[in-house]
């Protein structure tokens, strides 16, 4: 007789529910857009969680999970493959991997909610029909003038207001239901139009149900108006001024910058520079203005090192006509030529009289490298103000000048190595909540850290694959029916890792969207 240890070897992996830490669940995998691989991936992570995991498909399982399926396709799967079944057994959920992902990050199963489920959204007669989106923000297209501004506005305002309480979860919250809404298709009239939509709550949906009845909320009303509020964003518009700065000056008192002006001593440089420069700062940055710095810098960075390249990154790269400051990664062809690069052109700039203010930051060590995880890298780079020229005829009214004939802008310039530069584009480019979005997708789908500078695989604490040299464009999105590399008519979700991981080395396959794609060789729009 086998002792029991190794008796219990020769099941079936997951069918038992003796080493399940929740028998009345039993999950199956489906497979057709997953992938083997995949498959066998989620099942190793369901089990290391103590969930029951099926091999087959069989009476047994309580929950079917699927990945990238449309609900029409799951529904005709499930028919294809449904016995008769037992008396008294209920049909299994048909569950989006939505589901799955959040009851592996708390642990256990959690409740199935309408979000969840793959079924074919039946509207009610007379009000417009729900849709079916996908739960990652980089995973949906979202073009730049969408069709609920006022709704997304709303919630945007409740979420800046949570981040200045430091409620990071109830931020999150708000801003990623406000991404849902710049996604759809069409605008919203009937609140039954969100149901089923992820990362929709009870908060949001009270909200967009008082701007359907009334045209206003009164909640975001109080908001807007508060005094807190309003000083909060007052001091976080200045540079150098974080959340924590703001809510110390705000319980010390200071309400307006005169305020501030009169605790000068107490600023940092930073800060000193970015009062004195809050009126431009303050202004949105035109696309012709980002234009015309990118001509200077590319002249400063050509006469410090030819044949390095300076990209204009951030909004302006996302198509946007305007933004609050500039944002240029500067990289050379020839790995290490980069190096001390940054200090010659700001010499070249100042020469020119064109620098107001700097700070250098110079890169971080390999271990602190690996493990960031958000956008402010640890890249050489240099916080400026530049001193840009107006066009003629706008620097002044008439024969007497109304003002200088610059202005202030901010610039950040970043080096970036070749091997490092696609995901340094990845990250540049933004938007802030697409890149969190995007690092989530890696880290809770694919079991991945991305970052700035890779792809980190945290079991084997390395970078992977082994770097290479792409183009810029490499890890950009193309429309369907456009050609490679062409301004991109869209807001956030920008350039998800997609498509054919051989056309991408870079790019791990385990990160790797199953969507199929409208090009074979480019990533998907969003």
């Amino acid at each position: 007789m086998l002792p029991k240890r190794r008796r219990a070897r020769l099941g079936t992996p997951g069918a038992s529910s003796s080493a399940a830490c929740f028998p009345g669940v039993a999950v199956y995998l489906a497979e057709p857009r997953m992938g083997r691989s995949r498959r066998a991936f989620l099942t190793r992570l369901a089990l290391s969680k103590g969930f029951r995991v099926l091999d087959a498909y069989s009476s047994e399982v309580t929950h079917v999970v699927m990945e990238q399926t449309a609900a029409e396709d799951a529904i005709c799967w499930l028919e294809s493959r449904a016995a008769p079944l037992p008396p008294g057994c209920a049909r299994p959920a048909l569950l989006d991997i939505s589901w799955f992902t959040e009851s592996m990050a708390a642990g256990q199963p959690v409740p199935v909610e309408c979000r969840h489920r793959l079924e074919v959204a039946v509207s009610r007669k007379g009000l417009p029909s729900p849709v079916w989106m996908l739960p990652y923000a980089c995973q949906r297209p979202t073009p730049l003038t969408h069709h609920n501004t006022s709704f997304s506005e709303a919630l945007e305002t409740l979420a800046e207001a949570a981040g200045f309480e430091g409620s990071e979860g109830r931020l999150l919250s708000f801003y990623r239901s406000a991404s849902v809404l710049k996604a759809l298709p069409s605008p919203v009239t009937a609140l039954s139009q969100l149901q089923g939509l992820p990362h929709f709550g009870e908060h949001s949906c009270r909200v967009i149900q008082e701007l359907l009845e009334h045209g206003v909320c009164d909640e975001v009303e109080r908001v807007r108006l508060s005094e807190r509020y309003q000083s909060m964003k007052l001091f976080t518009g200045i540079f150098g001024v974080g959340v924590r700065t703001a809510d110390q000056w705000y319980r010390e008192g200071l309400r307006t910058l005169d305020d501030v002006r009169e605790q000068v001593q107490r600023l940092t440089q930073q800060q000193k520079a970015g009062l004195q420069h809050y009126g431009d700062l303050s202004r949105p940055v035109q696309r012709s203005d980002a234009e015309a710095l990118q001509l200077v810098v590319e002249a400063a960075v050509g006469q410090a090192l030819p044949g390095a390249t300076v990209t204009l990154a951030g909004s302006f790269r996302r198509g946007r006509s305007q933004g609050h400051d500039v944002d240029f990664l500067i990289t050379h062809p020839q790995e290490g030529q980069e190096a001390g690069l940054l200090p010659r052109v700001l010499r070249y700039l100042k020469k020119q009289g064109l620098v107001l203010y700097q700070q250098h930051r110079r890169c971080g060590d390999h271990a602190h490298r690996m493990r960031q995880s958000h956008n402010m890298d640890t890249f050489e780079s240099s916080f400026c103000i530049f001193r840009l020229l107006r066009p003629s005829g706008t620097a002044g009214g008439g024969p007497q000048r109304s003002g200088p004939a610059w202005k202030a802008v901010r610039v950040d310039l970043v080096v970036v190595p070749i091997g490092q530069y696609p995901f340094a584009l990845l990250g540049w480019t933004g938007s802030k909540h697409f890149e969190r979005e995007l690092r989530r997708f890696s880290r809770m789908e694919r079991g991945l850290w991305l970052n700035s500078r890779g792809l980190y695989d945290p079991e084997q604490s390395r970078e992977t694959p082994d770097p290479v040299h792409h183009s810029s464009e490499t890890l950009g999105a193309a429309q369907p029916g456009e050609p490679h590399g062409c301004p991109w008519p869209q807001n956030v979700s920008r350039q998800k890792l997609h498509c054919c991981p051989s056309s991408h080395p870079r790019v791990d396959p385990r990160l790797v969207c199953r969507t199929p794609c409208p090009h074979p060789c480019y990533p998907h729009p969003g």
